[in-house]
């Protein structure tokens, strides 16, 4: 981790709960507030002496990219730091007048017991910061993946709805001039209209179900997945094979629109890139749970090297989604042959 965690502005909190914790210990009871006084301000010049020499050094050190990999290395940097700095602080106090350590010995021993306290909190702290890190990285993935749909939507919708619906346009202005004078071809052009509207409301119609797969709660998962690929097929003349066995109520709905969003990409990925005649879609689940699903197409194919090399973000987001199952996602294409896509989602 880049950042240093910054103990400065809790360091004189921490220090004066240890130092009443031990003050508890020691003088049990029997206080009075010079004791209690006493105490608190060591616990505080000790808490930030210890945070300020903690956070300087680690400053440093985190230059060093073995000391942010590994977790062990900060642990043993925090107890080093807190043994070192409230042994000298501590020793410091032993030849004082109001000091409430027996002896330099009982210091330094001391100062092993909130090195290992020092350690412990370095720990939580870095763990809340990893955990933070994790939920801010999930946080700019979600992000990121809806500027993605809202950007390849508007691409749909330029591409396809926008054109049809200005053509339609431009052929009811021509409709209306001719409709009179030539009406053979009026009526050629009104059924071209019929057409290009039933295209666009299946452009819609696809687009609702990608936005949000409702059908899945409607219909079922099989027959979601079907006419998933009856829409493919219908917009894109594509001939696509659904091939589905196993009871889908051993899938839970989590692992369902994970698995239907795979489906669709991969759908998307084959039509706008592979320029493939045929698809086939398959898909079984175990009596135990597992699952097994494979995309294939007769497309081009492409290089998997350079592939990985710049992976877009729908492949990315497929791998991501399988992942998170715990699932294996594999990647097959051979220039001229196809490709093929594999899943294994275990129980």
């Amino acid at each position: 981790m880049k950042n240093p965690i910054h103990y400065t502005k809790y360091g004189g909190l921490v220090g004066i709960g240890i130092s009443l914790m031990f003050m508890l210990t020691v003088e049990g009871l029997s206080l009075t507030p010079a004791t209690f006084l006493t105490y608190t301000i060591f616990g505080l010049v000790a808490g930030l002496f210890i945070a300020f020499f903690y956070t300087s050094t680690r400053m440093t050190l985190c230059r060093f990219a073995v000391y942010n990999k590994h977790l062990l290395l900060r642990i043993i940097h925090s107890y080093l730091v807190c043994t070192l700095a409230f042994s000298l602080v501590a020793s410091i106090m032993t030849f004082t007048p109001w000091s409430f350590f027996p002896s330099l010995e009982f210091a330094l021993n001391t100062s092993m017991g909130v090195g290992i306290i020092g350690a412990m909190v370095c720990f939580a702290f870095e763990y809340l910061a990893i955990k933070d890190e994790r939920l801010l990285l999930e946080q700019e993935n979600r992000e990121l993946a809806v500027i993605e749909e809202r950007n390849r939507l508007a691409r749909e919708l330029h591409d396809s709805v926008s054109q049809n619906l200005f053509g339609i346009s431009l052929n009811l202005n021509t409709l209306e001039l001719i409709f009179q004078d030539q009406p053979e071809r009026a009526q050629a052009l009104i059924k071209q209209v019929k057409e290009m509207v039933s295209e666009a409301q299946t452009e819609m119609r696809l687009m609702i179900y990608e936005l949000q797969p409702a059908i899945l709660q409607e219909k079922g998962f099989f027959e979601a997945l079907e006419t998933l690929c009856e829409l493919f097929h219908t917009r894109y003349n594509i001939k696509i094979a659904p091939l589905f066995s196993g009871d889908e109520t051993k899938v839970d709905t989590r692992t369902q629109l994970a698995l239907y969003r795979v489906i669709q990409e991969a759908l998307h990925n084959i039509v706008k890139h592979a320029r493939a005649t045929k698809a086939q879609v398959m898909l079984t689940i175990h009596d135990t749970g597992k699952v097994f699903a494979k995309i294939v197409d007769n497309g081009r194919g492409f290089d998997e090297k350079q592939t990985k090399k710049n992976e877009h973000f729908g492949l990315a987001g497929m791998r991501e989604r399988i992942s998170a199952l715990n699932g294996d996602f594999r990647l097959n294409s051979v220039i001229g042959e196809g490709t093929s896509i594999t899943v294994q989602i275990p129980k």
